[in-house]
This record gives C-alpha cells, sequence and structure tokens, in this order.
C-alpha cells in the first residue's frame, strides 16, 4: 500500500474510533488505535500533549502502544505517531479531520495556491495605486489612464469640473498656461505689439494717432486679457483644495437654481425695456442690416456688463439681495446700475460697429483752392471680397503697415501677397 494511502487508513481508522464505545482489547492495529483515541476522551490522559516548555509529545501510555506496534510492523508505528501530531494540531485549531478535509477542498477548488498568489498579487498592486494615489504621485493617473484609455478620457471632463469646483484657483492656472501656449504659438503677442506700433503717433510718443480711438479700444480690451491669462499662467497659487459642494441637499441645490433663475428673469426684463430705448435713441430711425444690429447687440452686451461689474459695491449688493430672496430691492439695484450705464455702453457699441453719428445737417466745406489733381483711391491695389479672410492666413505685419487710419480697418495683406479689401 503507498504511504498516502496508509496515512488515510489510519486517521480514518483514528475518526472512527473516535466514534466507537467498544473498549476491546485486541493486538490488532484498529483495536490499538481505537484504545489511543478513547484515551484522549479522559481528562487524565491525551495521546499527545504538552510539556512544560509548549512542546508536544506522546503520553507514557500512548508510546507503551505504539511500542508494542513497532515490535511488529515499524513503519505503521510511525505513520500512527505522525497522524496523532498531526490530529493534535487540528484539534488545537478547533478542527476535525473531516472539516480539515472540507477546507483543503474548498480550497482547491478555489485554484489553490495559484490562485491565492495571484490575489496576493493583485492586492499589492491595488495597494500600490492607493498610495500613489494618497502621495499624489503623477504614477497614479498614468496607472489608471493605461488600464482603460477609454473611460479615462469620458472622465476628463468630470475630473477638470471637479478640479474648478474644488481648487477654482489651480484650474484657472493650469487651464490658463493652456492659453498662453497657444496664444504664444500663435504669435498674439507680437500682434499686439504691431498693433500698438500702428495705432501709437511717432510724432507724439504715448499718443494716439487721429482717427485711432476706436482700435485704441479694442486693443486696450485685448491686452488686458491677455495680460491676465499671462499672469494667472505664470502665477501658481497654493494648491488648497475647498470643501466639496457635492454634499449640498438636493432639495436645496434645485431652490438655489430657482432662485437664480427667477432673478435672472428680473435683470432681463429691466435690461430688454432699457436697451429697446438706447437703440432707438441711436439708430434714430436709421434701417440697419440684421448683422449690424447683431454686432451693436455684441458689443452692446459686453460693453454694458464690463461697466455695471466696475460699479463700486455692485456685486456685493446683488449677492446680498439673492441671499435674501429679496426680488424688489435686486430689481431696483439693478435697474438703477444699468439705466446709468446704458447710454454709454450703447453709444461704443454703435460707434464701434461702424455706425456713424446721428443724420443730421453737415458743415459745409468750402471747396480747395489749390490745383486739382487726380486721386488716388484708398482702394488701390486691393480687391474687394464679401468673406472675411482667415486669420491665420493674414500677413499682420504687412497688414498693419497698410491700416494708417480707421477707414483701413478692413484692408488685409495675405501671406501670399494678395491684397483684400473685406466688405460685410
Amino acid at each position: 500500500m503507498p504511504d498516502e494511502a496508509l496515512l488515510d487508513a489510519v486517521d480514518e481508522t483514528v475518526d472512527q474510533s473516535a466514534e466507537s464505545t467498544d473498549q476491546s482489547t485486541d493486538t490488532s492495529s484498529a483495536d490499538v488505535s481505537q484504545d489511543i483515541e478513547i484515551t484522549e476522551t479522559q481528562t487524565d490522559s491525551a495521546p499527545v500533549v504538552a510539556d512544560a516548555n509548549g512542546q508536544l509529545r506522546l503520553s507514557e501510555a500512548t508510546k507503551a502502544e505504539l511500542d508494542k506496534i513497532k515490535a511488529e510492523n515499524p513503519r505503521l508505528a510511525r505513520e500512527m505517531r505522525a497522524a496523532l501530531f498531526d490530529r493534535q494540531t487540528l484539534v488545537s485549531k478547533g478542527l476535525t479531520v473531516k472539516q480539515a478535509l472540507e477546507t483543503i477542498d474548498a480550497y482547491e477548488a478555489e485554484g489553490g495556491s495559484e490562485a491565492v498568489h495571484q490575489a496576493k498579487e493583485e492586492l499589492g498592486q491595488w495597494k500600490q495605486l492607493d498610495e500613489d494615489f494618497q502621495a499624489a504621485k503623477p504614477e497614479f493617473v498614468n496607472d489608471i489612464a493605461a488600464g482603460n484609455p477609454e473611460a479615462f478620457v469620458k472622465l476628463g471632463p468630470v475630473v477638470m469640473s471637479k478640479l474648478a469646483e474644488m481648487a477654482p484657483e489651480v484650474f484657472s492656472h493650469e487651464v490658463s498656461k493652456v492659453f498662453a501656449q497657444d496664444m504664444a504659438a500663435s504669435e498674439i503677442p507680437m500682434q499686439l505689439k504691431l498693433l500698438r506700433r500702428a495705432i501709437e503717433d511717432p510724432a507724439n510718443p504715448g499718443k494716439v494717432k487721429p482717427g485711432m480711438e476706436d482700435v485704441t479700444e479694442f486693443y486696450n480690451a485685448v491686452q488686458g486679457y491677455v495680460n491676465k491669462i499671462t499672469g494667472l499662467a505664470q502665477n501658481a497659487p497654493k494648491q488648497e483644495a475647498k470643501a466639496s459642494t457635492t454634499q449640498t441637499p438636493e432639495v436645496e441645490s434645485r431652490e438655489q437654481q430657482l432662485t437664480i433663475r427667477e432673478f435672472g428673469a428680473e435683470r432681463a426684463a429691466v435690461k430688454d425695456a432699457i436697451t429697446k430705448t438706447e437703440f432707438e435713441k441711436n439708430a434714430a430711425g436709421r434701417k440697419l442690416s440684421a448683422e449690424k444690429v447683431s454686432t451693436i447687440q455684441e458689443l452692446y452686451e459686453s460693453s454694458l456688463n464690463r461697466l455695471v461689474q466696475a460699479i463700486p459695491g455692485h456685486k456685493a449688493k446683488v449677492d446680498r439681495f439673492v441671499a435674501a430672496k429679496d426680488k424688489t430691492g435686486y430689481r431696483k439695484h439693478v435697474e438703477a446700475a444699468i439705466r446709468s450705464k446704458a447710454p454709454e455702453a450703447m453709444a461704443q457699441a454703435f460707434r464701434r460697429a461702424g455706425v456713424g453719428a446721428k443724420p443730421g445737417p453737415q458743415p459745409v466745406k468750402k471747396p480747395a483752392t489749390t490745383a486739382v489733381t487726380k486721386p488716388v483711391t484708398a482702394t488701390a491695389g486691393f480687391t474687394r471680397t464679401g468673406t472675411k479672410p482667415d486669420r491665420n492666413q493674414i500677413n499682420w505685419q504687412a497688414t498693419n503697415s497698410v491700416r494708417r487710419t480707421a477707414a483701413d480697418s478692413n484692408k488685409y495683406v495675405m501671406r501670399n501677397g494678395d491684397k483684400l479689401l473685406w466688405q460685410r
């Protein structure tokens, strides 16, 4: 019989003997096992006991029984000795042989040692990922992106939105770096320098050429924005996250959104009435094209918003009215603010859109007394076009050199040498 089969047979004999109450004194191996097992149930003598140092050893009675068996079958005696120690180990763990076998079967069914090894590896990977995240290591982002690129791309906007919510200054800094790099690649700072050179009067440094006042307003607005983006990109803020606001109860969130919509409707109603009055006043009965009206509207909205926001204490008052849900107070304040700035905003919009002053009698100019010469048209050498040229195909340096007055603002010199005059 193979060794494994012999050991199993011994275990089975020991288990069976534990359930038996037979006190037979037969000298067969089964009877001896039975006698040993019975002694285990006795409190005064167990087959395997612990010495003073906690080491397991056979009891004297068990040794005597095994010596008898050894005299006839040494191999059987060794197997029985090993089985007794193994069984005592199981007993110390609160297990029977049957339970141990069931545990082994379940262990093997789950994949055995190979499955345990794989589970340990995966657990280690998850622990490493968590450690990288807690330490804010770039490896964390690299790992999750490599694990599922498609899911990572889909979650990108969500991450950016959450960053804007929790750390708005960090968000502005990172986004501004992208804008600044793109502006540099498109030579926007250089174009602004050239534009400033074109509108500045060489004879009076720091002064604007006659007729370039409107262009100066555009220049100042764009240059101010570029300076803002550049500043945000260059100055990294402290990376301190604010508490997430996603824990706001759903009902409270709905109420806030409703309040914002209601107050927004109040502002729109006030602004629309004032806007209509100011537009009709500046149009003075003239019929303007839909495109011209749209341009004026966009310029007006931008100017009005900028002028109103610049009113000292305006934002604080608005926040206070909204927080208190004081719709009446809000309407009065907004109406006064818009009414005070609307005339200036609308006048700027008409002027920037190229719409002249109100029609009326113009001063009569005396004819020149000098010799009459053949006039040279301002558009000589330029081809008229109804489509605005692609800004990426424009030679801005050459373009700025031909724009000497406000009337030249629609002239463009292309990279291929073409000279175009854009007319809406």
